[in-house]
């Protein structure tokens, strides 16, 4: 009984390193971005002053058009922050420069258009509202 109980420990302790090694990661891949140019594409259809939102997907991402389709639709009509759809496998370059690796992929920018949150896979409209909340 003791010997599962410190393979249960164990278990755990590898889940919650993983876990934040991975938090950390996104971080400083964020505060990267925040210091980079924003690539040409997107420069000239996103306007600074406003926040907005890059949803990447792909044209056969079904959980994209069921799930987060209609969440980011809600989204831009309660708040009325623009959503740029960006297809994953069509702009392969802005695709890498987000590190895209799963669709839907979402990343919110501020008003100087710099990413504040990247989510991989889907993201609730009570997760997009408390990110855009932290934009300044």
């Amino acid at each position: 009984m003791l010997e599962r109980l410190i393979i249960l420990a164990i278990v755990v302790l590898a889940t919650l390193g993983i876990w934040w090694i991975c938090c950390v990661w996104q971080r400083r891949r964020i505060e990267q971005l925040q210091e980079e140019t924003l690539p040409a594409p997107l420069a000239q259809q996103i306007l600074p002053g406003s926040p907005a939102v890059l949803y990447f997907t792909t044209e056969s991402c079904v959980q994209c058009k069921l799930q987060q389709s209609p969440v980011l639709e809600r989204f831009a009509a309660d708040t009325g922050i623009a959503v740029h759809k960006l297809d994953a496998v069509v702009q392969q370059d802005l695709a890498a420069f987000y590190n895209v690796m799963t669709v839907p992929t979402t990343v919110v920018l501020d008003r100087q258009r710099r990413p504040v949150a990247i989510n991989y896979g889907l993201a609730p409209l009570p997760k997009l509202r408390q990110q855009l909340e932290a934009v300044p």
